[in-house]
């Protein structure tokens, strides 16, 4: 398998797992990803030509607002510690300053109390970009709302009623302060070949080939290949995972169980704890087998996503949990160990459905400390646009990429050469996020991913269910102690539910499982189960034709 095809993918997972400290709002250290002169020459001249006579930007271009020559500059504060950049500039934001005529000036935020503070001081800059602090940053004395702004400069945008619906729900009011990136509907993921962003089980495929290739159909079958495993290779785990981000999810799912901490279903139509459900306890059952059965080790449970991912790329490990549109890129070290190796996505093991809750990632708001009010909403305008997706994702068309007959993008030489070289953040920058697609992002990951993926991501989108309700009536910070009950909850299901897992036998797993829920009752989580089914009764008829 050659290891330079999945890179691409891997640069993207690697950035999304940076995290750094830094010394104040503006960091001045010399990074690897400061833009170097030889990262400035590819800029020009023939594979990265930023002349002005390209044919991006006609007369009558749209989405002019102000003078690519002297642009006006909007600040920006990143609420994202782990950004991989410092500052807006490469190919892709200079592409739009020139079709747009703005400039955005980024902060980085240092931690996550920093926006705290500045929205307490009053000292906020022209955006901000985060995705935290929605409800509180829903304020019409410190932000803008959307739908004034569109109103009041005459905007010819049609904002989604998804969009809309999403954003209301951490309004005070009857206006919407933010949009969110990258959301996508049920009737979206029908539209596309690639998959929504969700845990799968990665597996080494070439040593399931070495055991003559057994069929894994069902939980059961799995097992029994992980006992085979085991026998053939007594060094190498049949399984490992991190805490971190998706946990044991895919044997969640393929238990019935929903990755909601609340379910609405039955006859009464009534709120249900997810933890508390029939489901649930098949989910924890099913893992204190695999740990009984010596399939995961207990550090799993206080492993990072790199951890993980380097155990099983020093040949350690039979498979791992990780995430759709993250394939074999993410994973490009194993081959430096195993030269053969070959990682596939396991298909789902059961016909239960993928049923998730996303209303999107992150919001920009526009803050009453703007002098460019306009100028801001009409730039967001272009950002959620196709034309504005496409440019700050894939770059430009007919240069960074083409389409193919899928409709994926098929990235230029270039492109793969700094993917290569790990310098496409700076000769590029393809981290305008601001008006981000989930259909877009994901179609870019998945073209780069090998046909053997194809199946697999078909039975896994097709399986999916988002219900985005869920989020939408999810307590906020306005909800006082139901808030701070559901937080309460949150702990105690993702704390709880690791000791029921590690129990040494079915005797001490009926005795856990019984603590994990007498702990639930004892802080009342059916009293939230019973605020919560008006909520979401009320959050399905707002999504009832949207999705």
């Amino acid at each position: 398998m050659k290891k330079n095809v999945y890179k691409l993918t891997a640069l993207i997972m690697a950035a999304l797992m940076i995290t750094a400290s830094f010394t104040g709002c503006v960091s001045s250290r010399d990074d690897k990803n400061s833009r170097t002169d030889e990262s400035k020459a590819n800029m020009t001249g023939e594979n990265g030509s930023q002349g002005k006579d390209d044919g991006n930007v006609t007369g009558d271009n749209k989405w002019m607002i102000g003078d690519p020559e002297n642009p006006t500059e909007l600040t920006v504060f990143l609420n994202h510690t782990w950004y991989p950049i410092e500052d807006f500039t490469g190919i892709i934001p200079e592409e739009i300053t020139k079709r747009t005529g703005i400039k955005l000036k980024p902060v980085r935020a240092t931690d996550y109390t920093q926006l705290g503070v500045l929205a307490s001081s009053g000292e906020l800059p022209d955006l901000i970009f985060t995705s935290q602090m929605m409800d509180t940053l829903s304020d019409p004395d410190i932000c803008y709302s959307y739908n004034e702004l569109i109103d009041k400069y005459n905007l010819d945008w049609e904002v989604p009623g998804e969009l809309i619906t999403n954003a209301k729900c951490y309004s005070p009011d009857d206006n919407y302060y933010f949009i969110l990136s990258h959301t996508a509907t049920n009737k979206d993921w029908q539209k596309t070949k690639a998959v929504p962003m969700v845990a799968t089980l990665l597996y080494r495929y070439d040593m399931l080939e070495q055991l003559d290739n057994p069929q894994i159909n069902t939980l059961d079958d799995l097992y029994k290949v992980y006992d085979m495993v085991k026998e053939k290779w007594p060094g190498v785990t049949p399984m490992n995972f991190s805490s971190e981000t998706w946990w044991l999810d895919p044997f969640k799912q393929w238990s019935g169980c929903t990755l909601q901490y609340f379910i609405m279903d039955g006859p009464d139509d009534k709120c249900r704890i997810a933890a508390k459900t029939d489901e649930f306890k098949d989910y924890l059952k099913n893992c204190n087998y695999m740990y009984q059965k010596g399939y995961f080790n207990a550090d799993n449970f206080a492993w990072n996503s790199a951890q993980a991912s380097a155990d099983i790329c020093s040949g350690k490990a039979f498979s791992t949990v990780g995430s759709t549109q993250y394939g074999p890129g993410s994973y490009n070290s194993i081959y430096d160990t195993v030269p053969d190796a070959e990682l596939r996505e396991m298909k789902p093991l059961s016909d239960y459905p993928l049923i998730n809750t996303e209303i999107g990632w992150a919001a920009t708001f526009i803050t009453k400390n703007n002098k460019h009010p306009e100028e801001s909403v009409r730039f967001m305008e272009f950002l959620f646009s196709e034309e504005g997706q496409k440019l700050t994702q894939w770059g430009r068309e007919g240069k960074e990429y083409t389409l193919n007959a899928s409709g994926f993008p098929e990235f230029s030489k270039e492109w793969k050469q700094s993917v290569e070289d790990n310098t496409n953040s700076t000769i590029y920058n393809p981290w305008f996020y601001f008006g981000g697609s989930k259909i877009l992002e994901a179609e870019s990951r998945c073209a780069n991913e090998p046909e053997s993926f194809q199946e697999t991501n078909n039975l896994i989108r097709e399986s999916y269910i988002n219900e985005p309700w869920y989020a939408y009536a999810t307590p906020k910070v306005n909800d006082g102690d139901w808030k701070v009950l559901y937080d309460k909850m949150v702990d105690e299901v993702k704390t709880g539910q690791v000791k029921v897992i590690l129990s040494a036998d079915d005797a001490e797993f009926e005795r856990n499982y019984q603590e994990f829920i007498n702990r639930l009752d004892s802080i009342h989580v059916d009293s939230l189960a019973e605020f919560m089914t008006p909520r979401l009764s009320e959050a399905m008829k707002l999504y009832a034709d949207q999705q």
